[in-house]
């Protein structure tokens, strides 16, 4: 096997960044263009929210809403916003990183353990917290769809799928307003990142 090989490409064509990274055996598996436009991936299912509470079954806007389903601040709502949130400041966060790497002529190792971390770091509060969060909440959102006896169900094993939050004005609209802004926003960042 040729050092090429395993490598994907000619070793000249790949930064010190990459080269210190192989030689510890952390090859990245996707690349920080990838992450970014998952990210906004993630955030267009997000915007379903709104959709999914407006076409709710009769039966389920009529038992669980006392008006429109998507001007009704929910708890899910919010959960899927925090989501929402998460999976934004990410990709914002894994761009400035690559463009900040970008910037550096002379890496030394210890600089790569840095940008290491902190890749893997903005990795996992993305993909783990804000898909995480924005999964659960459009679960609870879409679990009328099952119809009123799988809420009564869901709520008898103590979640209340459309619990109403006075405190925070979390609608489902603002939910995909949320989620759209910043697909856009990752998107275009991915698009950035992939053009260097």
């Amino acid at each position: 096997m040729t050092p090429t090989s395993d490598s994907g490409g000619d070793p000249t064509d790949r930064s010190r960044y990459e080269l210190i990274r192989a030689k510890h055996g952390l090859v990245p598996i996707v690349s920080v263009a990838s992450k970014v436009r998952w990210c906004g991936l993630i955030l267009l299912v997000a915007a379903l929210a709104a959709p999914i509470v407006a076409t709710l079954p009769d039966p389920v806007q009529q038992t669980y809403f006392s008006g429109d389903p998507t001007r009704t601040s929910l708890g899910a709502a919010a959960v899927v916003v925090l989501g929402e949130v998460f999976l934004t400041l990410a990709g914002v966060g894994l761009t400035v990183l690559a463009a900040y790497r970008r910037r550096i002529t002379d890496i030394s190792e210890s600089q790569v353990w840095e940008l290491v971390g902190a890749e893997d770091a903005l990795t996992g509060f993305g993909f783990v917290t804000g898909a995480l969060g924005t999964a659960a909440g459009i679960g609870l959102l879409a679990s009328g769809f099952a119809g009123v006896g799988r809420i009564e169900w869901l709520i008898a094993h103590g979640i209340t799928p459309y619990f109403p939050l006075a405190t925070y004005p979390t609608t489902p609209r603002v939910t995909t307003g949320v989620a759209l802004f910043g697909a856009l926003l990752t998107l275009a960042l991915g698009v950035s990142v992939a053009e260097e």
